[in-house]
């Protein structure tokens, strides 16, 4: 399984993808380079670089020039945005919870003292 339920009952998954991966995926079916693409869309080619490696957030000006662009839907990117985002939060309070259950929980070696 490499998701979990959160109290939303959202399907999160445990681990985060970036938009920019989809990104990258499109572009390579097809056949586009990243810098045709920035130029095309009017920003840095480091720019695009670092949204496809997750480094930046997805704006609503990067949207909608991929929009323009590529045909895809400004609102696809965004949803993809928000779920990464929400998808690292529940990720990051997931993480410290399971840290405080594991603070509570006494050693292995208690557990099987008591047991003996």
């Amino acid at each position: 399984m490499n998701h979990t339920m959160d109290n939303d009952n959202r399907i999160t998954a445990f681990r985060a993808v970036h938009p920019g991966e989809t990104l990258a995926e499109e572009l390579k079916e097809r056949g586009i380079k990243q810098k045709e693409l920035a130029k095309a869309i009017g920003i840095q080619p480091s720019h695009l670089n670092e949204l496809i490696k997750g480094k930046r957030s997805f704006t609503t000006a990067v949207a909608m020039a991929l929009e323009k662009e590529l045909g895809i839907p400004y609102d696809f990117w965004m949803r993809l945005q928000y779920g990464y985002e929400h998808d690292c939060l529940v990720i990051a309070q997931r993480e410290v919870e399971e840290q405080q259950r594991t603070r509570r929980e006494p050693p292995l070696l208690n557990k099987v003292a008591t047991i003996l």
